[in-house]
């Protein structure tokens, strides 16, 4: 491949050592802010792109880059890709994302999440704040049934880790067969997922984002959930019809909630889930583990050897 790979990042440092010491005779050509996108095109004619972007990338950064004639693969940083809503010529450019690369540290958040609800470490941080010595009780973990709905790579990760803990695992895919970290996997209809909801102690979504997922997670379901269940999402907001989220916290029907992502980000200052009970919020950072561009370098590397090879590439966009 003698034409440059176009990579868009905000802070190339955080990906080039891993490209260089992969492809030492590959040129890569950085650009480090939208504006810069179109020139670079132009002036290189690339056939690969590799965008982890950033915010100073606008979200139609993606339609530039796949409308340009040249271009023959887009991969993409993250594990998400409602980012991408408009069509291309899928037979002519190929895009892959990352799923899967982070979900072992996306898990581990969500596991430290479980254990601080059912540990009551929100209240006693609150109780903290004013000096009071109050002890509160606690369920076991171990015995307690989570409910995994979206059993990819980071819902496979943290059964595991559940299952450690020695908890039972039920989960829902749009594949549904028998998985050695499950002890039932479902299918993904709705009159099923009601259906398992009142079994669930702990329930996580990790479903991707498209026309069907769009604010499924509603008051239905949380009518339908165990009370005093707690109710975990890292997938993306707009899963969840967030005032019938706010309804079941404030109403007690939830002992609490971790949520990473939300419907509007950043969440406004005056939103009314800041105030929600044992309602822990962390700003879409679940995986955001320390130096996380040069796994997804490590990734698009891979990819790239497959690309050179003329394989299949991992993770493509059907």
């Amino acid at each position: 491949m003698t034409r440059p790979i176009l990579v868009a990042h905000t802070d190339p440092s955080e990906v080039s050592s891993v490209l260089s010491e992969r492809f030492p005779d590959q040129a890569f050509e950085y650009v480090t802010h939208g504006s810069m996108v179109a020139d670079a095109l132009a002036a290189h004619e690339p056939e690969v792109i590799f965008a982890v972007a950033g915010p100073s990338f606008r979200r139609d950064v993606h339609e530039v880059m796949l409308n340009h004639p040249s271009v023959k693969w887009l991969q993409v940083g993250g594990s998400g890709y409602d980012h991408l809503p408009f069509e291309w010529d899928r037979e002519r450019v190929a895009v892959t994302h990352c799923a899967g690369v982070l979900s072992q540290y996306l898990a581990e958040t969500v596991t430290g999440a479980m254990l601080a609800l059912n540990g009551h470490f929100l209240r006693y941080r609150a109780l903290q704040s004013i000096a009071e010595w109050r002890p509160i009780p606690f369920r076991p973990i171990a015995g307690q049934t989570l409910l995994v709905v979206g059993f990819g790579a980071i819902g496979q990760r943290l059964a595991h880790n559940a299952r450690a803990l020695g908890m039972n695992v039920i989960a829902t895919r749009n594949t549904p067969a028998e998985h050695p970290l499950a002890d039932e996997v479902h299918g993904p209809d709705r009159e099923t997922l009601l259906s398992l909801l009142p079994k669930a102690d702990v329930v996580s979504l990790h479903l991707r984002l498209n026309h069907d997922t769009k604010r499924s997670f509603d008051a239905e379901c949380f009518a339908a959930m165990k009370q005093g269940a707690m109710f975990i999402n890292t997938a993306r907001g707009r899963v969840v019809d967030s005032d019938a989220l706010l309804a079941a916290l404030n109403d007690g029907k939830l002992m609490g909630a971790y949520l990473d992502v939300f419907e509007k980000e950043p969440l406004p200052p005056e939103h009314p889930l800041w105030q929600a009970p044992n309602t822990l919020i962390t700003p879409h950072t679940a995986d955001n583990v320390l130096k996380f561009p040069a796994y997804y370098a490590e990734f698009f590397a891979d990819n790239l050897a497959r690309f050179k090879a003329g394989s299949e590439l991992k993770n493509r966009i059907k």
